[in-house]
């Protein structure tokens, strides 16, 4: 993989917890999994991995375990948003040097900065030389960003990937148009992305099941569509069951159904319904 791009499968990593402390033997399992389906990336300390719940300290610990144990043909990206430019910055060069390849940043919540704020906040990142993929999410951001935004930031030179994450495809369609990578952010839209230049996925039910979207990414890539669609609809039912609650506690339910992880999370995240872990327990069962 070129190093300057940011493309394929990558597993958005659930934080795996024993007693609210990290439980290092589930994470390794969990990246073992990655490791053996050849995901192309994982990203650390994300919102699926209880980002805003983890200590910098936590997450610099994470990011060095994932790039220690996985191989360097798997890269590991670690998210660093924040809603102060100062903070995202001290948190970059952390996680840099705790061996992050790239950094994940998603427009800054709750304060809902301009344009022109945006864009100074990337260009301070951008001071730091290491690639960005621009996180837009804006059912946690509360901040839509139109097309037009979207490509003055990608403007920035480090800026070279968008984890797109509204499920929008036909603005999804008009960045791939753009020299930047543009993954989904959303595990149903991954197929229909690739049929409009899509780059890839940042997955949440790779944690758990990984091998079946290299499969279908791999199939694309070779033309064989009808392989791509058959795994897409196979998979169809599990993706829908992911998002019966907020992430990431329908992934930890399943995680501890695999017998991968405990299904802990910290408040104020908490698990799923018992009606709702018997639906995905019954999901995989299927």
């Amino acid at each position: 993989m070129n190093a300057s791009r940011i493309h394929g499968v990558w597993t958005a990593l659930i934080t795996p917890f024993d007693d609210q402390k990290i439980d290092w033997q589930s994470f390794e399992r969990i990246l073992n999994l990655q490791s053996e389906a050849e995901v192309h990336g994982v990203v650390v300390a994300g919102s699926t991995g209880e980002g805003p719940n983890l200590t910098i300290d936590e997450k610099s610990e994470l990011t060095k375990f994932a790039r220690k144990l996985l191989p360097k043909s798997i890269r590991v990206m670690t998210s660093v948003g924040s809603s102060s430019t100062k903070q995202s910055i001290e948190q970059s060069n952390i996680m840099m040097n705790s061996g992050a390849d790239s950094l994940l940043v998603a427009t800054p919540a709750y304060n809902k900065p301009t344009l022109t704020g945006l864009v100074k906040h990337y260009e301070a990142l951008n001071e730091l030389g290491a690639p960005i993929c621009l996180y837009h999410v804006p059912g946690r951001t509360a901040q839509r960003l139109s097309f037009e935004a979207l490509a003055e930031l990608i403007k920035i030179k480090n800026i070279v990937a968008v984890k797109e994450a509204t499920a929008d495809l036909d603005l999804f369609s008009q960045l791939t148009q753009l020299e930047v990578d543009v993954l989904s952010g959303d595990d149903p839209t991954f197929l229909p992305s690739l049929a409009i230049r899509g780059s890839g996925l940042v997955s949440v039910l790779t944690n758990v099941m990984p091998k079946p979207f290299v499969e279908i990414y791999t199939a694309f890539e070779s033309s064989d569509w009808i392989r791509a669609q058959e795994i897409h609809f196979e998979l169809s039912h599990l993706i829908e069951i992911m998002g019966i609650e907020t992430n990431p506690g329908p992934v930890k339910a399943a995680a501890e159904i695999l017998g991968l992880a405990k299904n802990q999370l910290r408040l104020p995240l908490a698990p799923v319904s018992q009606k709702n872990y018997q639906k995905i327990q019954e999901a995989f069962k299927k």
